[in-house]
């Protein structure tokens, strides 16, 4: 019997099941076997599924296809393209083939590339990607539009997206997991993909209180305003009741989702108010990636239909939670084992994987903090409510024990231990083998790790290529240092003596605590605080050689990469800074000097804030002139290294000219107030 969501679940996506109604039973199977074995996709192939997806959409309505990509800017990109063609008769027909499908072009030198594509070198490609079904999205009006996701080229073959590096690093990883899967002595493995699911942090904003403030509009973070008189933590917002509003908003959320084929699973409130959360159940890697971007798109779309503003920035108010998106993922084979699960038979072939896991983030744990480093996004690390700065993994002292336990003769028979609740009326309930550490950076959770560093408004893939990319390559050390004894006294041996060597990058306790700092530093680990300080590591040797040697990205690409990560990171801070000084100039002074002149009308001179607000006045007119030139000095040189230098110059004049306004902004009556305040938009 079916349900009203077995109805609507992926009624538009053109998924396997469709595909096999529409195509011929050989061409099925060839495409079947190409997608499990990763094959390249032959003409004939394609033009079965060509024919077969044009079927489909026509008679859902579709009158466009698009192929979409995710190039540089943390955004999706498309372009619409009709199914309407002229035959040599002149008669109008509706058309879609082989051609249509597997490649489109479009500009390549528009798109962040870090200079390796200058404006009259224009050409790039849209290739589809076959492992990612094709689905149809409908807009407001109506409208559908099918949707092939596709990778983003340039015409020297350059990766220019965030998938293409994805993709090549799954299927490197695939192939080194099963070289030591084999020696472990699963013989039927022939691949293995990482599964991921991506935990959705974001802000509901009343549209009318995001109208009213240019800084949210401009930046999506709010760049002045004091503290709420109400704390996150007496609003009992998290996991609190959903108001039916935003319950009809979640719901049609879902209902979108869902017909998409995106397994929406679990909705709540989250710590700060106004904020929620959105939780998919685990996917390959590569589809859970491109739903992410989907997730997101139809969170903003559908908040606009019930009155709100989606934020997606991961720290748009000061003093209140941030908004990440935790990475929680896993390792499976195609015989359905999951090589991170604590419960599997074989403690030596999660012990071999956890081992090698915890090697790559101890050699390249500055490429786990890039991979999340942007300003937004170090606007939010190192809080209390986010994951420290310094990057380490939990892995709980039960999995110590494991490890420290496994010898070269005997498994390990784990049993669960009782929650005792006591009282006879509840029943009795396992506890997981470990607990969740919520400040660490790289948390293992019993079946899987969770990254909590990815911020709410990145797409995930660039994170996931790196761990994919770390994991492979030691892997590819370990198959090479065992291929010849792969007995298991020598694989306990071996892995042991590696985990001595790198479990430096394993901290259990309390992160946020400030003695792990000077603990973290005897150890040897560098704390990046920020992107600046991190993005000169992306071309260190040992990481070019991580990329080149796994073939997931060229010296050419990591330099397109790292040039494009400091233009961001100027950019962003400089539009912060221009909307600033927009702000104090037009709102701040002059309603300030207002209220200065209504203080000397009074018969009642209130010395004290008069003196206060004509301080503050001169404070900010100075400070602001100061982040002028700063920005007018940044906008001329041409010099990198001057450059950066500005750009922390602009971030501390910044920081000082909000806690100028913001410190008198408790003093400001209503009626001299420049724009709304925390109290009105929060509460």
């Amino acid at each position: 019997m079916k349900t009203v969501i077995k109805e609507m679940f992926a009624s538009n996506v053109c998924n396997d099941a469709t595909l096999k109604k529409l195509m011929s039973k050989k061409a099925f199977k060839r495409y079947q076997t190409l997608k499990l074995n990763g094959e390249e996709l032959d003409i004939y192939t394609a033009r079965n599924v060509a024919k077969a997806i044009k079927t489909w959409a026509l008679k859902n309505g579709a009158t466009h296809y698009s192929h979409w990509f995710m190039p540089l800017t943390n955004k999706t990109a498309e372009k619409q393209v009709s199914f309407i063609e002229i035959d040599s008769k002149g008669h109008l027909i509706e058309d879609f083939n082989e051609k249509s499908l597997i490649k489109g072009e479009t500009d390549a030198s528009s798109f962040p590339n870090g200079g390796s594509r200058m404006t009259f070198e224009a050409r790039g490609y849209t290739i589809w990607d076959y492992t990612s079904p094709v689905f149809i999205k409908s807009d407001s009006f109506g409208n559908k539009v099918v949707y092939i996701p596709t990778a983003f080229l340039s015409y020297n073959g350059i990766a220019l997206d965030e998938k293409t590096p994805l993709l090549r690093a799954q299927e490197n990883l695939s192939t080194q997991a099963v070289r030591i899967l084999k020696m472990l002595g699963n013989k039927d493995v022939k691949k293995v993909t990482m599964s991921l699911g991506a935990e959705q942090e974001y802000f509901l904003i009343k549209t009318d209180a995001f109208n009213k403030r240019f800084d949210l509009k401009m930046t999506g973070n709010t760049l002045f305003g004091a503290n709420a008189i109400k704390p996150q933590e007496m609003c009992s917002h998290y996991f609190g009741m959903i108001q039916d509003d935003i319950s009809g908003f979640m719901n049609e959320v879902d209902n979108i989702l869902w017909k998409m084929g995106i397994t929406a699973k679990l909705q709540h409130n989250e710590v700060a108010p106004c904020q929620h959360e959105f939780v998919p159940i685990f996917n390959t890697v590569n589809i859970a990636c491109d739903q992410n971007q989907v997730i997101m798109e139809t969170i903003k779309n559908v908040a606009t239909k019930y009155g709100y503003t989606a934020l997606f920035n991961e720290k748009p108010f000061k003093n209140i939670n941030g908004s990440g998106k935790h990475a929680n993922w896993s390792l499976d084979t195609n015989t359905g084992l999951n090589l991170f699960d604590l419960k599997q038979k074989d403690k030596l072939t999660f012990c071999t994987f956890f081992i090698a896991m915890i090697e790559a983030i101890d050699r390249y744990y500055k490429l786990i903090r890039l991979s999340c480093s942007y300003r937004n996004n170090d606007l939010r690390l190192g809080g209390d409510e986010a994951p420290p700065t310094i990057v380490s993994v939990f892995a709980s002292d039960f999995v110590l024990k494991l490890i420290e336990e496994l010898d070269e003769k005997n498994d390990i028979n784990l049993k669960k231990a009782i929650l005792d609740v006591r009282v006879r009326s509840l029943p009795k309930t396992e506890k997981d083998f470990c607990d969740r550490n919520r400040t660490s950076p790289f948390a293992f959770t019993s079946n899987k790790f969770e990254f909590r560093m990815v911020g709410s408004s990145q797409p995930v893939s660039f994170p996931t290529t790196c761990i994919c990319s770390m994991l492979s390559k030691v892997l590819s050390e370990y198959a090479d240092e065992l291929q010849n004894n792969c007995s298991r006294e020598n694989i306990v041996k071996f892995i042991k003596y590696r985990f001595n060597q790198h479990k430096k990058i394993i901290f259990n306790g309390n992160g946020y605590d400030k003695s792990w700092a000077e603990t973290a530093q005897k150890r040897g680990l560098v704390d990046y605080k920020d992107g600046l300080s991190v993005y000169p590591t992306l071309l260190d040797e040992d990481i070019i050689d991580l990329f080149e040697s796994t073939k997931v990205l060229n010296l050419q690409e990591l330099k397109l990469r790292q040039t494009t990560l400091y233009k961001n990171y100027f950019d962003s801070v400089c539009i912060e800074a221009k909307t600033m000084i927009e702000m104090v100039n037009k709102k701040i002074l002059p309603n300030i000097n207002e209220y200065i002149k209504s203080l000397y009308s009074e018969i009642k001179l209130n010395d004290k804030i008069l003196k206060i607000f004509e301080k503050a006045y001169k404070e900010i007119y100075n400070n602001n002139n100061n982040l002028i030139k700063s920005v007018e000095n940044f906008e001329k040189t041409n010099t990198f290294d001057k450059k950066i230098d500005l750009i922390r110059k602009i971030m501390i004049e910044m920081k000082s000219l909000r806690k100028l306004y913001d410190d008198i902004e408790i003093y400001l009556p209503t009626k001299y107030m420049p724009f709304i305040n925390y109290n009105e938009i929060l509460f």
